[in-house]
């Protein structure tokens, strides 16, 4: 049985870059050889997702729609801060959020055990949220760049999101908390492996068939044969898939040239740094 240690770890990662999916990993190791875990039951027992306006108000007693975004990001580090030290066990916790919100304070808070920051190339980040958001391939552009107002509504806390390139930047350049960077691509290439390194880094001990059977127990199949039979609880209103493809290199078919080069324009930079293009030739003689 993986014997986890105790702490709270950040999942961060910008929408659509495989968050979800670790989240599936950590559940099904965690499970063990119980069966697994299912897709509608992936936060912590009480079915509160640390996003959502209940959660804030179960352990503050403070009504979210009360308060301006500035105070909500403020509130919510502190609860965090306070609660990260009570965990008995690893506890992994979601975050889109941009790692300094509209306060100007890190929303990750400093006592966490760790972040672990998924990244994926910005190109299959903006198809993937074509289909998620229900945009249109420009509008997903103008999604990377932080063309957008808070996040959230309804029964979620709103949140800043920002554009790609800051959001990578910051998250992976937190000093504050130790972080491990994963890219999206290299988990889907080598799954067992990448996941074990993961699992090092954070001080989890398992071994190599209970990180096995995890990986098998969240494929992409397993998951959308879940999502048949019962439906997926984040998925959004009239999206006919959550566990859509996961392809890599996908928007070589979808976008546009002139959308590829907005974004390797606008975001190069930090693609580059990730290896999602070719390093800039050295000028020099």
């Amino acid at each position: 049985m993986a014997i986890f240690p105790p702490g709270l770890v950040w999942l961060a990662s910008f929408p659509k870059s495989g968050n979800t999916w670790l989240r599936v990993l950590f559940a099904n190791l965690r499970a063990g050889a119980v069966g697994g875990a299912h897709i509608n039951r992936l936060e912590d027992d009480d079915g509160d997702y640390p996003g959502s306006k209940d959660w804030l108000v179960e352990r503050t007693q403070v009504d979210p729609d009360l308060l301006g975004l500035a105070e909500i990001e403020r509130l919510r580090a502190r609860v965090h801060d306070a609660q990260a030290p009570t965990a008995t066990t690893l506890q992994p916790v979601k975050i889109h959020d941009a790692l300094f919100g509209v306060s100007g304070a890190p929303i990750a808070g400093t006592v966490a055990r760790a972040i672990l920051y998924a990244v994926r190339d910005p190109r299959d980040v903006a198809v993937s949220a074509m289909h998620h958001f229900g945009l249109t391939a420009d509008a997903a552009v103008a999604l990377l760049d932080g063309e957008h107002g808070p996040f959230g509504g309804g029964r979620m806390l709103p949140y800043r999101l920002g554009d790609w390139s800051s959001h990578v930047r910051d998250w992976t350049g937190y000093r504050a908390v130790p972080v491990v960077t994963l890219r999206y691509e290299d988990l889907r290439a080598e799954p067992e492996h990448r996941f074990a390194a993961v699992l090092a880094a954070l001080g989890v001990a398992a071994d190599a068939a209970e990180i096995a059977t995890a990986v098998a127990r969240s494929s992409l199949a397993a998951l959308q044969r879940q999502e048949e039979e019962a439906g997926f609880s984040e998925a959004r209103l009239g999206q006919a898939r959550f566990f859509r493809s996961g392809r890599v290199g996908e928007w070589r078919e979808v976008l546009s040239p002139a959308q590829v080069a907005a974004i390797e324009a606008r975001h190069g930079a930090v693609m580059r740094r990730f290896g999602y293009l070719p390093a800039e030739e050295d000028p020099s003689p």
